[in-house]
């Protein structure tokens, strides 16, 4: 058994990492008496008797997987604090996450299908902001294979170059070839075969990863064995299940970050959960922004959600 500073005496299994980020937790809890373990729990995905175990040194187990979500969950509370737009690690986020890393990594075809409003399309953008060498596309209907190839001239070379279709696909292939580089398409459910066909043929010849994220109907549209895509089926490193919806720890930890200090009660959260129907988007973008919007300094209670769902949102009471 170790002593740090005094206070608590931490078991053998608790890391001298561990102690430093109790320390920090233990601060961050303090400073100005903002924050609460119960909202930093919610943030963090964790338990708030795990929470309050870990930080008195009582937790039977290592508390090292559990302390990094509760750094995480520091981290992007900080930063909504200073208006910057922070990630959730939901598990969508996550799983996307992860996806992006692993056609990075295998330099191979990864596929992202998920409901629309899980919220593929914020992770794609955050991992694109935040990882260099991360090119994002938005896909459309309308998008051919002489307009795929002119945008990645762009986004990869920085320039419009000059010269055929065929030469802007080779100054693409010069500039992406055996680096670490990542493509994004997002919307690839939209795609002609052609223009799938061409992602194809650029990842084979410049050995780098690719990311199809879409909804849906991207599965239905690449999985049929010995169907027209099936070369990029079997290049396709990984492929999750689609997602139908956020689960209801991602709506707390949502709900949670869009009212910062303030401690919301669990029936609170249920209530929104049970109105978005597992939509990210229809949860921050529509409930959430509706309530702040109309809250008008009243209490934050399940009254106050019915009354704004019905009255803002015209959704039919669930009470």
């Amino acid at each position: 058994m170790r002593q740090l500073k005094n206070v608590v005496s931490y078991p053998e299994h608790y890391t001298a990492k561990d102690s430093q980020l109790i320390d920090e937790v233990n601060a961050w809890l303090g400073a100005d008496k903002k924050h609460t373990q119960a909202a930093l729990a919610r943030l963090a995905r964790v338990s708030p008797s795990s929470l309050n175990q870990i930080i008195k040194g009582t937790y039977a187990t290592s508390p090292s997987p559990l302390l990094v979500s509760i750094s995480n969950a520091m981290r992007h509370a900080e930063e909504s604090e200073s208006d910057v737009l922070a990630p959730v690690e939901t598990s969508v986020f996550r799983l996307a996450m992860t996806c992006f890393q692993m056609a990075r990594r295998y330099r191979n075809f990864a596929v992202l299908s998920a409901y629309v409003g899980t919220g593929k399309t914020f992770a794609a953008k955050h991992y694109q902001r935040t990882t260099p060498n991360t090119y994002l596309i938005e896909a459309t209907p309308f998008m051919t294979t002489q307009s795929l190839v002119k945008l990645l001239a762009r986004l990869v070379t920085g320039v419009d170059s000059k010269g055929s279709i065929d030469d802007k696909f080779r100054a693409v292939i010069d500039v992406l070839a055996n680096t670490d580089s990542l493509l994004i398409v997002d919307e690839a459910e939209t795609l002609t075969p052609h223009v799938l066909h061409t992602l194809r043929r650029l990842r084979d010849m410049t050995n780098v990863g690719i990311c199809l994220c879409g909804t849906e109907y991207l599965t239905t549209l690449i999985k049929p064995e010995h169907g027209q895509f099936d070369q990029i089926r079997s290049r396709a490193g990984f492929w999750p299940e689609t997602v139908r919806k956020i689960s209801a720890d991602d709506a707390a930890a949502l709900v949670q970050t869009a009212f910062g200090d303030e401690e919301v009660a669990d029936e609170v959260v249920a209530r929104l959960y049970a109105y978005c129907r597992g939509s990210a988007r229809m949860l921050v973008e529509g409930l959430i922004a509706s309530v702040q919007q109309f809250r008008n300094d009243r209490e934050l209670n399940v009254t106050l959600v019915d009354a704004v769902a019905k009255q803002a949102l015209c959704l039919k009471s669930i009470a």
